[in-house]
């Protein structure tokens, strides 16, 4: 039986491998186009297709998996099944009418919680206690399609970033595939209704918004939003050095912590500690614009006049 399987960054992988270790046939895989990386902008093939290569698989880069090239190729192909992890598009109508059994998409949150492009990085940013996988069989609107199956509670601990917890909600997906694919395949699966109600949405992540708000975040949303933010955008905020506004620089902060207290938000006080809207944020380790991380022990050594000011 025919299955196509579409998917980008290393996550998708235990998906894929869940699905060769099934014995189905995949007739192919498609992965977003190779990106330009690093100083030298040199391309670079997504995890998934270098995976996919790897294993001797087919693999397509379609710039469009819509467009009317990537359709014809797809039908040609006269796939039963195409399930979808982390792709990177939004597929249209026509595309999720191609398959016999339909399209089925693993999302890394309890749908209909967290429906959009960053469920790891959101479920991290606001708090939560827990998050899972969902798999559910594709609709034109974003994430709303029936259910299929659901995993299991996975922990969310204090430590957890991006990078960790979406490495464990990976395993758990093609943990999650293994059970359910042979369902799929004959039809023996029931879809259940997402609730409406319950929705709740994020969006896809932009650089600027690892900026730190002193005034607006609290330290512990800050502390969050750090680990949400690993590897990327980071977060950052904005610092004279010398009293000239054309003299501000970037200083990425890569280890926090919280501190207990009354402090003036933007206001740095000794020890690194930086107020906020509640609490204080004491800074660990950090990243001054274009040079290598250090503690801020070191930092302060060689800039020892900012304790006292307020940053941007």
């Amino acid at each position: 039986m025919s299955i196509i399987f579409m998917g980008t960054p290393e996550w998708a992988i235990p998906s894929l491998q869940a699905v060769l270790d099934s014995g189905c046939e995949v007739s192919s895989v498609i992965s977003q186009p190779d990106r330009p990386f690093g100083r030298k902008r040199e391309l670079i093939p997504s995890p998934l297709k270098q995976f996919a290569q790897e294993q001797q698989l087919i693999v397509y880069t379609p710039e469009k998996a819509g467009s009317p090239e990537s359709l014809e190729l797809i039908r040609s192909m006269v796939p039963e099944l195409i399930l979808v992890c982390a792709y990177g598009q939004i597929l249209t109508q026509s595309f999720l009418e191609i398959p016999r059994i339909g399209c089925f998409n693993l999302h890394f949150s309890f749908l209909p919680k967290l429906r959009g492009a960053s469920p790891v990085q959101k479920a991290i940013a606001s708090g939560f206690e827990n998050s899972g996988v969902s798999i559910q069989k594709m609709v034109l609107r974003l994430d709303a399609g029936h259910l299929v199956a659901v995993s299991g509670k996975e922990k969310i601990f204090p430590d957890d970033t991006t990078s960790s917890l979406g490495n464990r909600l990976a395993e758990i997906g093609g943990q999650l595939i293994r059970e359910t694919l042979p369902k799929l395949l004959v039809g023996n699966f029931t879809l259940t209704e997402q609730n409406e109600d319950e929705a709740t949405y994020c969006r896809i992540i932009k650089k600027e918004e690892g900026q730190v708000n002193w005034s607006e975040e609290t330290a512990v949303e800050i502390e969050r939003k750090l680990r949400a933010f690993v590897p990327w955008p980071g977060i950052f905020s904005f610092y004279n050095f010398s009293g000239k506004h054309e003299n501000k620089r970037r200083l990425q902060f890569t280890k926090v912590e919280v501190v207990n207290g009354n402090f003036g938000p933007g206001k740095i006080y000794p020890e690194f500690t930086v107020g906020t809207r509640s609490g204080g944020l004491r800074i660990l380790r950090l990243k001054p614009e274009g040079k290598q991380e250090m503690d801020a022990d070191s930092f302060l050594r060689g800039q020892p006049q900012i304790v006292g000011t307020f940053s941007d």
